[in-house]
């Protein structure tokens, strides 16, 4: 991938992000390779070497590998960081870097540390849940330790004092430490083995182009359609709806001098129509959807 400087960004920077210091050791597949789509991973493969980024959409990516080296370099006793370990199941080899273990008596607490949005941290991430009891299944099956504890210490890019101030479900500090469901073994290992089948059959199938596993609406962080009741001259909306049938009813219920009217917030994949994935240009599943949406557009 062509690392760019479009926007001329010190130097320093720029030999930070063309570093590359990322190995998963003689593994076949690395934990975040297995939660990620299929398809997304054949295509940065295929695509590799035509992808290109700037230096100046990095940013969170720089800020997370310096807060890595920082936390590898702090020594707290009973804590372990960065500790990558590796396992074989399904004649592969599985490997995972845990930011951080609490070895407690009881059982290890693992720690995740996550650049993220206010967004984010307030709607479902399930591939926080599946990349944490995999590393719990790590640690369990290789250092043969039990796991008590799995959670995220989130570092919210965007949180507002403000926003905290006046909603409840807002995050109420700018570092939170989320806990995470367990699982038990026998799920972690079903979902391990389910992953890596699908991951081998897309490097196995090399030629594979359309025919690549759609990614699902989970996948593609689809947010759906929303409904928002709005009046003349307010920002912000009264109320937002799941539905248009709901948003209806109160706006027939408010009085005729609010001037009341309904803003469709229309849903999309954000993954895709954000490129988080990189390849949404040479991918026919988010091509189509493109089509679909001028059709439709179009009617």
């Amino acid at each position: 991938m062509k690392i760019t400087n479009n926007h001329n960004v010190p130097e320093t920077l720029l030999a930070l992000a063309l570093r590359d210091d990322y190995t998963k050791g003689k593994a076949d597949f690395s934990v975040t390779e297995i939660i990620s789509p299929p398809r997304i991973q054949r295509l940065r493969r295929k695509h590799w070497d035509e992808m290109e980024q700037d230096v100046s959409d990095m940013l969170w990516m720089l800020l997370g590998t310096a807060l890595h080296v920082v936390a590898e370099r702090s020594e707290v006793a009973g804590h372990t960081n960065e500790e990558r370990l590796m396992i074989g199941i399904d004649d592969v080899i599985l490997s995972g870097a845990i930011d951080l273990q609490k070895n407690d008596t009881d059982g290890t607490v693992i720690t995740d540390y996550k650049f993220t949005s206010a967004w984010a941290l307030m709607n479902d991430k399930p591939e926080w849940e599946q990349q944490q009891n995999i590393y719990k299944y790590l640690v369990e099956r290789v250092k043969k330790q039990p796991v008590k504890k799995l959670e995220i210490c989130a570092l919210i890019r965007d949180w507002s004092r403000r926003d905290a101030m006046n909603k409840p479900s807002y995050p109420q500090a700018p570092i939170q430490v989320i806990a995470i469901p367990m699982w038990s073994t026998e799920r972690v290992e079903e979902y391990i083995k389910e992953r890596i089948n699908l991951h081998r059959d897309a490097k196995v199938n090399a030629d594979w182009d359309e025919e690549l596993p759609l990614c699902t609406e989970e996948e593609r962080w689809v947010r759906e359609t929303k409904y928002a009741v709005k009046k003349e001259g307010r920002k912000t909306a009264v109320r937002v709806f799941d539905t248009e049938e709901e948003a209806q009813a109160l706006l027939a219920d408010m009085p005729v001098k609010d001037k009341g009217f309904i803003e469709i917030r229309k849903g999309e994949a954000v993954r895709c129509t954000g490129n988080f994935c990189g390849v949404n240009q040479w991918c026919t599943q988010y091509q189509a959807s493109l089509k679909e949406e001028v059709a439709e557009d179009g009617n």
